[in-house]
């Protein structure tokens, strides 16, 4: 007979292995792109390493992102409470991490932001092109804090909605499944 769980939902209506698994896998995916992205960019800039180095963290952070993700996939797959567990308590570190390293990466953005707009205008006194390099990086400013702001919540909605005790016990079951047949309280 097989074991009924009051609730093995994860994130109000997702199957709790399938939310751990898309956990996961978007964490693989975007850690990824966003660690190569910055390696890209760090290669790009020139200067000194004050001006590389918001593009350093990043790449560290979201590069352990991508492989602590690895971490969750195998938990999930192989319905590892161990790892499941130990992949939440890291998610948790990580948004910290996440909050810190992107509020410098902000912070320097602003700053340099006066170096941005004289490298964009590049010695031109056409109005226009001034005008158009400031609103190019005061639309820069907008767009990477709509995207920072848009990952930390969403990192923060996952860590609540995270009910490690149900989502553990859920993840039991379904390991054990051939092995209960009694309904596991919540």
């Amino acid at each position: 007979m097989p074991v009924r769980v009051k609730s093995n939902k994860f994130c109000c209506c997702i199957p709790v292995r399938l939310g751990v698994l898309i956990i996961g896998i978007l964490g693989v995916a975007c850690g990824g792109v966003i660690a190569v992205a910055g390696i890209i960019q760090y290669q790009r800039i020139g200067g000194d390493i004050k001006n590389k180095l918001a593009y350093a963290i990043q790449i560290l952070v979201y590069g352990l992102y991508a492989l602590i993700s690895i971490l969750g996939l195998v938990g999930a797959f192989g319905k590892k409470r161990r790892l499941i567990q130990m992949f939440h308590a890291i998610l948790v570190i990580h948004v910290l991490f996440s909050i810190a390293s992107g509020s410098f990466a902000l912070y320097r953005f602003f700053l340099d932001a006066p170096d941005t707009v004289n490298s964009c205008v590049n010695g031109s006194k056409d109005d226009d092109v001034v005008a158009a390099c400031k609103k190019g990086v005061d639309v820069l400013k907008g767009v990477l804090i709509g995207i920072f702001v848009f990952v930390w919540i969403m990192e923060i909605f996952i860590q609540i909605n995270w009910r490690t005790k149900r989502t553990l016990k859920c993840i039991d079951a379904l390991a054990t499944s051939h092995n209960l047949s009694e309904r596991i309280p919540l």
